[in-house]
């Protein structure tokens, strides 16, 4: 749901990256690795990228915020497409 790039910074990777361990992961832990480390890239991706990195880090807290509160639903159902 959220953008691909910021300026010319691409960072959809990340979020397929994170969408995948949604899908393999089976633990809790494993759950709140994959939300916490999709954030630290994303501000690792754009901390480079002028003022970019503060649309980078809005993401990446509200980001982490709605994965770790409205992402538990996706998560638990996640079996539904195995």
């Amino acid at each position: 749901m959220a953008p691909d790039r910021f300026g010319a910074v691409y960072h959809g990777d990340i979020c397929i990256d994170h969408d995948l361990d949604y899908w393999q992961r089976r633990r809790f832990v494993d759950k709140w690795a994959a939300d916490a480390v999709w954030a630290v890239r994303i501000v690792n991706r754009h901390r480079r990228n002028g003022w970019w990195i503060i649309p980078a880090l809005i993401l990446a807290v509200f980001g982490w915020l709605a994965l770790s509160t409205v992402g538990w639903w996706f998560w638990l159902r996640r079996h539904r497409w195995d």
